[in-house]
């Protein structure tokens, strides 16, 4: 097993007033949205769930995925992706941190990263995607850095391990806004489900041309 996203839906959504995975887009939640981008990229995902927990495996498609409970999600996100790393498969040659509120990312845009990881993983050890000179998500580590992140107090962003030693950085260049993209309140959840909807568009445009 090579690489293993490590899907972060376990916080509180706060600022959105609703659980951030179950965010529709038609008729599916984000989680949906995220975890296809997983099988798109052949990659079997571990999900932290633990705010709304019950809910989120009522509602959301968690097939083929290792479903993770982290009882500390109040502590904070580093505790849910502490928790996703103690899951992870002892082979596992890397791990792709994926929140579940970039419901905008696709296969084609983990695909380069895991490319990137396997050309240069003797040099660098994090990879992440960058738009305009801009860092956005998924982050990819290394299996090496592991224990790293596991070590990280409960108080502190996994940025801590990226930002420790930046000569360890490789940044991979998208094409696409897409790994900016979250969904933080609203507002944000309003501009991703408007570039959803300009995708479906395109998409069924295109599928109704070769009809």
């Amino acid at each position: 097993m090579a690489i293993v996203p490590i899907v972060l839906a376990a916080g509180q959504s706060i600022r959105m007033g609703q659980p951030k995975p179950l965010c529709l887009f038609g008729n599916r939640p984000a989680l949906d949205l995220v975890l296809d981008a997983c099988r798109g990229a052949k990659l079997a995902p571990i999900v932290v769930l633990g705010h709304a927990a019950d809910q989120i495996r009522a509602k959301a498609d968690l097939r083929g995925a290792k479903v993770v409970l982290n009882p500390d999600f109040a502590k904070g996100q580093t505790s849910s992706l502490q928790a996703g790393v103690k899951a992870l498969p002892k082979d596992a040659e890397g791990f792709l941190v994926f929140p579940a509120d970039h419901p905008l990312i696709t296969a084609d845009e983990i695909a380069p990263l895991i490319a990137e990881h396997k050309r240069r993983r003797k040099q660098k050890q994090i990879f992440i995607p960058s738009y305009n000179l801009k860092r956005g998500h998924p982050v990819l580590f290394d299996g090496a850095l592991r224990q790293e992140v596991l070590g990280l107090p409960p108080d502190a962003p996994a940025r801590t391990v990226v930002n420790r030693h930046p000569d360890r950085i490789a940044y991979v260049e998208m094409n696409t806004s897409a790994i900016l993209l979250d969904m933080d309140t609203p507002e944000d959840y309003a501009r991703c489900l408007e570039e959803w909807g300009r995708r479906e568009t395109t998409r069924r445009r295109a599928a109704e041309g070769h009809a």
